[in-house]
């Protein structure tokens, strides 16, 4: 059989999940006998956690990523001899997807790498492009969103999945993959609508704050994901002005 790509494992998101849900069950049942009867509503969070454990037991992890990766590529287009740029590549399966896609070219992925497991290592990213047979086409570097190595107009598209919106200051990180796009470049991302740091949300207001870091022609296209479970994440694109 051969190798498969490793682009995720959902363990640290099952026990994590069963963990709190367990927790906040014990904590209604517990609180309800023997403190507050109101502790009882704790029940309903922990039965919200116990669910989503229950969705990444249900594996397909693999299977919805390579869709997820297929219909973004095919929105957001690739032409052969471009240089592309992967922003927070993690497991590598978007710069992946982009190199299989172009005869000739270079795609570079760059991540902080923090030690957060399920994949998401360098190591694993150079694998990756190894098992896919890519990796001629393919480099990882070790950056920083917010402090991209590499000059002025250098990429013909610039692309991140799920990163943005856990940034603290994404402001800076667009402003950079802004700067490192060529003139009429591709600026894409795929992301959730409410980001956990640093004051993402995609409202109203996103096309005027990305338009103020330089892009121009910005469309934000709702898009559905179904792992761990069904909901709407958004992918935005926009060229650089």
């Amino acid at each position: 059989m051969s190798e498969k790509p490793n682009y995720g494992s959902p363990t640290a998101h099952i026990i994590s999940n069963l963990v709190m849900g367990i927790f906040l069950f014990v904590a209604a049942i517990f609180g309800a006998l023997h403190l507050n009867r109101l502790s009882i509503i704790l029940i309903f969070p922990s039965l919200y956690f116990l669910w989503i454990a229950k969705g990444w037991m249900r594996g397909g992890l693999l299977e919805e990523k390579m869709r997820i990766r297929e219909d973004f590529i095919r929105l957001v287009g690739v032409k052969n001899g471009e240089r592309i740029l992967d922003v927070g590549t993690g497991s590598g399966f978007l710069a992946i997807g982009f190199a299989k896609k172009m005869r000739t070219g270079k795609v570079v992925g760059i991540d902080v790498w923090m030690p957060m497991g399920g994949g998401t290592s360098m190591r694993n990213a150079i694998r990756n492009a190894e098992i896919e047979g890519v990796s001629d086409k393919v480099i990882f570097k070790v950056a920083d969103a917010r402090k991209i190595p590499y000059p002025n107009d250098y990429f013909d598209r610039v692309v991140a999945s799920f990163m943005i919106h856990i940034i603290r200051g994404w402001e800076k990180a667009v402003s950079e993959m802004v700067r490192v796009l060529k003139p009429g470049g591709i600026f894409a991302v795929l992301e959730p609508r409410i980001g956990w740091a640093g004051g993402w949300k995609v409202d109203q207001n996103l096309k005027a704050k990305l338009s103020s870091l330089g892009l121009k022609n910005i469309e934000i296209k709702p898009f559905l994901i179904y792992y761990p479970k069904r909901r709407r994440v958004f992918i935005i694109t926009g060229k650089k002005a």
